[in-house]
């Protein structure tokens, strides 16, 4: 029997759940709310349901008398609603999927997690840059130690975003809404958490956003390796760079591949990407094996409490002027 799912938010990136669907037999679209009738509309039509099983709201699909042959609630809505709707999702005993941020502060994130646990469900985040081929690749190339131990690494990023999307008010743009990927990434890529942060979040006076449009910081993971962080979508120019120094040789990724630099006299050379999981469907497959048989995949609920917290000790750290210990920030 497929998985019955209740999509909240089925526009945007709220799309991908329900097309991805169309090619497998093991979710259903079940039922279906957006405020936007035009996003409901799309939907309702691709997935063919009567209007019965569509709603102009949250409650609305939850309430309803159908909503008790489903197991799933997907929420893909505005960040700041993630918390209230997962909270109420899992307090019914539903699985929930959420897109990142999984919520906007670790207190939030650590009551849906114990939450969950109390009611016997899992939440899974949709960290899904983990999964691009380069990313992929480079941690394959760092976590099997193929060039010794990473130790330190640069990622910078820039580029000019126009639109300020979800996180045109927020005192921390770039950090909530890219950094949460970035961050991510990195804990992926030196498989290792995080141990300390500093930032400083800054905001160009060009930039559409309230506050936070970049951010320069600087991370210790607990095995000792440190990262360089230096990233703004308010910049005039556009630069992509994420490098990793292992003990035998330098990694970064090159477009078409991962350059390797090696100690000494010997020519760099370029590691083919690997051929990286369909990103839609290996979230999904990460989901049901979580569900079915608890196999705890890096994006689970409990496992994103640290990129959340990363994000927002990330801000903690430039407001106060200070280097934010992750391990009490996360246990607090």
């Amino acid at each position: 029997m497929p998985r019955k799912c209740i999509h909240i938010g089925v526009g945007g990136r709220g799309v991908w759940p329900w097309r991805t669907f169309a090619s497998r037999d093991d979710f259903e679209p079940w039922l279906l709310a957006d405020t936007n009738p035009e996003n409901l509309k799309e939907a309702q039509t691709t997935c063919e349901l009567p209007d019965e099983r569509c709603f102009d709201s949250m409650a609305g699909a939850m309430d309803s008398p159908l909503a008790g042959q489903a197991d799933t609630v997907i929420v893909i809505t505005p960040p700041d609603l993630h918390a209230e709707m997962c909270l109420d999702a899992v307090k019914r005993g539903k699985h929930v999927i959420v897109e990142k941020p999984f919520t906007k502060s670790v207190r939030q994130a650590r009551e849906i997690v114990e939450e969950a646990d109390r009611q016997g469900v899992k939440v899974f985040v949709t960290q899904n840059a983990r999964l691009g081929g380069a990313n992929w690749t480079l941690s394959r190339l760092t976590r099997d130690e193929v060039y010794g131990r990473p130790l330190f690494g640069l990622i910078s990023k820039a580029g000019w975003r126009p639109g300020v999307h979800h996180s045109g008010e927020d005192a921390h743009a770039y950090l909530w809404e890219r950094g949460i990927h970035d961050l991510d990434t990195l804990r992926w890529v030196f498989n290792d958490e995080a141990k300390r942060i500093s930032c400083i979040s800054f905001n160009p006076p060009w930039s559409p956003y309230k506050g936070g449009g970049g951010a320069h910081a600087w991370i210790e993971f607990q095995g000792g390796a440190t990262c360089a962080y230096t990233c703004n979508f308010c910049s005039h120019t556009s630069d992509n760079v994420l490098r990793v120094d292992c003990e035998r040789a330098s990694l970064e990724i090159i477009g078409d591949g991962i350059k390797v630099v090696h100690q000494g006299d010997k020519e760099p050379e370029t590691v083919p990407l690997d051929e990286a999981p369909n990103a839609s469907h290996a979230m999904l497959d990460m989901f049901k094996a979580y569900v079915e048989d608890g196999v705890e995949p890096p994006s689970s609920g409990p496992n994103n409490l640290r990129t959340v917290a990363l994000v927002e000790a990330g801000g903690i750290a430039s407001d106060e002027g200070r280097i934010v210990d992750l391990e009490g920030f996360v246990a607090a």
